[in-house]
């Protein structure tokens, strides 16, 4: 989960502060953005470095973990998707860290729930900007939907390809 921190954390800074900078969301929405941002930042920091600390509950905390940071993301998508297409992609982030130490439904499960969770918000903001939500915009979010879960699965069946011939070289040793 260290590695994801290490490269997933920085993209998404930059992808919030990218998307702040050349798109210029209102100001409300830029100070709330950079709030999420920064707090998700600080909350994640503070339990890398305390998580071995609860040993005995570091599944539960990193399951937690996930679904807080999916609720973040949410947050931000509903602030800047209107600005910033790409910030889908921050969606992507907790499944995928999440497929390292989960089982294949566990992982499914996770990003099932990010994909919905971005698919929600695409929805809620029609209800509330009182749009129309297109076939076609459907189809891209819904690409975008299977995006996640797939790249997810795919994280987990590698992390698991890669324990099994771990063990398995123990094993013949």
């Amino acid at each position: 989960m260290h590695v994801f921190n290490y490269f997933f954390t920085p993209f998404a800074l930059i992808s919030v502060f990218f998307a702040i900078y050349f798109s210029s969301p209102e100001p409300a929405e830029t100070k709330i953005t950079l709030g999420i941002i920064f707090f998700l930042f600080a909350v994640n920091f503070y339990i890398s470095k305390k998580i071995y600390s609860f040993f005995r509950y570091m599944q539960k905390i990193r399951i937690a973990l996930v679904v807080f940071n999916t609720l973040g993301i949410s947050a931000i998508f509903y602030f800047l998707s209107a600005y910033w297409a790409p910030i889908w992609l921050l969606f992507v982030i907790p499944p995928a860290a999440a497929s390292l130490f989960l089982r294949k439904i566990g992982t499914f499960l996770i990003s099932f729930f990010s994909a919905l969770c971005m698919l929600g918000i695409y929805i809620l903001r029609s209800k509330i900007l009182e749009t129309e939500f297109s076939v076609q915009l459907w189809a891209m979010a819904s690409c975008h939907a299977l995006f996640i879960i797939i790249f997810s699965m795919f994280i987990n069946f590698m992390s698991e390809t890669m324990t099994r011939m771990r063990d398995s070289s123990r094993l013949s040793s």
